[in-house]
């Protein structure tokens, strides 16, 4: 007689039906913010490429300076309101329609006002700022222009975070990728073309910077349209949310910091033409945190309402399979970078690519290990333990600051690249411990094993026999070095296979692009 076989398990049976509800809801979200995210990023990249070959070395780095006294003053305009409003609206959601509405209002109401007030005060100060800290008096002109651009930046951010509460992310995306960068990119030809020059510029990125939050707003009353409601009145908590929103003022201008830091320092002790240098090649590494950023981007909401709900499991296995992904994809990508310098940076010209190539290698390690510790920043913000946050960020700005101030003296451009390299790997690795011993979790496993290998096999390959093959042109080197790295790891996923828990990642990603292309639509 034939005997009765037990039906063959699913990939979503084969695990909890809660990681599998988990892991889907990353992958939609994930999926989306990550095309979303390499779309707008390639965007911001052309815009970068044609900026910089349009003004040159020294007038982009004075450009740079420029936006980087705005995104100073937009950082505190937002008192740290965009955590704040991702988080109290991921908890309201469901729960109360007023506390939900008075986290909007009054988010968005502050940090614009916040933003007018801090463009004021920049407006008023860029003489001094232009002479007396960064000894260039032709950049009051360029930070005055910008100034007005800082209580459309400040508010932006908020709405795009505040979206994301309703655990979705297209909506950010939307405005923060697509729309916005696009915008830039399109007004900065214009500017080119009727030759504004540099102030032409500057002004296309604050029309699209204001063009973007008006669709912001529009998208945040589509998600929730009871914010138009007059019937429904809100329930404002504005000590609750400043309470929370205020430490990670501090904690994420310190983040900003740590990432501008060296921008800031080259600016002040160097010329404008190190500056527009090391922006050029800093921007390259930019793309590993594509992934991460994608995957912090649903990860965040995705733990606030799993801390709060007390699944500390769900929670685990979630960071797990967010991080391993992060692992896989940005591997590949940081040994092109490595190997690839001068190809890559060819794009912006001559001028960037010899003194720039030390300075891209650098950074590219050093957004690897950022990207490889996963989320375990925003466990820490998001759980409750913002405060920790904060003393981290802290400590490892003054180490930053100390490293520059040493390493520019001696070293230009490539000590900057390294005192950043040194500050962001420590933090995220102090971070992932802390998350362990606070939290008793970690984002690492055995599945690692098979990404590794593929690693030291690519680096072996590339560092003996890929220089000495015949490369016509930067183009084609950089095509055959990435088409070797790839072949590499995807034999090495045909040989290993995927974990259940990858099988419905990937399952939920396919039916996404099957079912409906929202990005392609809009």
């Amino acid at each position: 007689m034939l005997t009765k076989q037990p039906p063959l398990k699913t990939p979503q049976q084969a695990i909890s039906e809660d990681t599998a509800k988990d892991v889907k809801k990353f992958a939609k979200g994930a999926s989306f913010s990550f095309i979303g995210s390499v779309i707008g990023r390639v965007i911001w990249f052309i815009s970068q490429v044609i900026t910089a070959r349009f003004l040159g070395t020294e007038v982009f780095g004075l450009f740079i300076l420029g936006l980087l006294v705005v995104k100073i003053s937009s950082q505190i305009a937002r008192t740290g309101l965009n955590a704040g409003a991702l988080r109290f609206v991921s908890m309201y959601r469901n729960e109360d329609i007023k506390r939900t509405k008075g986290v909007l209002i009054n988010s968005f109401s502050i940090s614009f006002f916040n933003g007018i007030l801090l463009g004021a005060i920049t407006y008023f100060s860029s003489d001094f700022i232009s002479e007396s800290i960064f000894h260039k008096p032709h950049l009051s002109e360029i930070a005055k222009t910008f100034a007005f651009s800082i209580p459309f930046l400040s508010t932006l951010h908020v709405v795009a975070f505040a979206s994301r509460g309703f655990q979705t992310t297209k909506y950010s995306v939307y405005i923060v990728e697509i729309i916005q960068p696009s915008l830039n990119l399109l007004l900065i030809i214009a500017a080119i073309y009727l030759d504004f020059g540099i102030l032409g510029i500057i002004c296309a990125y604050i029309v699209s910077h204001g063009i973007a939050l008006l669709a912001g707003y529009y998208f945040i009353a589509k998600q929730f349209p009871e914010i138009k409601s007059k019937t429904i009145k809100p329930v404002y908590e504005v000590r609750k949310l400043l309470n929370y929103s205020s430490p990670l003022l501090l904690s994420g201008f310190l983040m900003f910091l740590l990432s501008w830091v060296d921008t800031l320092m080259l600016g002040f002790m160097r010329t404008s033409a190190d500056v527009g240098i090391y922006r050029a090649a800093s921007q390259i590494p930019i793309f590993l945190l594509l992934v991460s950023r994608a995957s912090n981007s649903i990860y965040a909401p995705a733990i606030a309402e799993l801390y709060y709900q007390d699944k500390k499991d769900r929670l685990q296995n979630l960071l797990k399979t967010s991080t391993r992904w992060i692992f896989f994809f940005t591997l590949p990508l940081t040994l092109i970078l490595i190997f690839s310098p001068k190809e890559i940076l060819s794009v912006f010209g001559k001028e960037y690519t010899e003194a720039g190539s030390l300075v891209l290698i650098i950074l590219a390690l050093s957004q690897f290990v950022n990207c490889v510790t996963g989320g375990v920043g925003m466990n820490l913000s998001i759980c409750g333990k913002q405060n920790l946050e904060l003393f981290n960020n802290i400590a490892m700005f003054v180490v930053n600051v100390i490293l520059n101030y040493f390493l520019i003296s001696t070293y230009g451009a490539v000590g900057a690249a390294f005192a950043t390299a040194i500050s962001i790997a420590s933090i995220n690795i102090i971070r992932l411990f802390q998350v362990y011993i606070v939290f008793k979790i970690h984002p690492y496993n055995a599945s690692y094993i098979a990404g590794i290998i593929s690693g030291i096999i690519t680096f072996f390959l590339l560092y003996y026999y890929g220089h000495h093959l015949p490369y016509k042109s930067y183009a084609t080197s950089l095509a055959a070095k990435s088409l070797g790295v790839g072949l590499v790891f995807a034999i090495t996923f045909l040989i290993t296979g995927l974990k259940e828990e990858d099988k419905v990642l990937f399952s939920s990603i396919k039916n996404k692009f099957k079912l409906k292309s929202s990005l392609v639509k809009a």
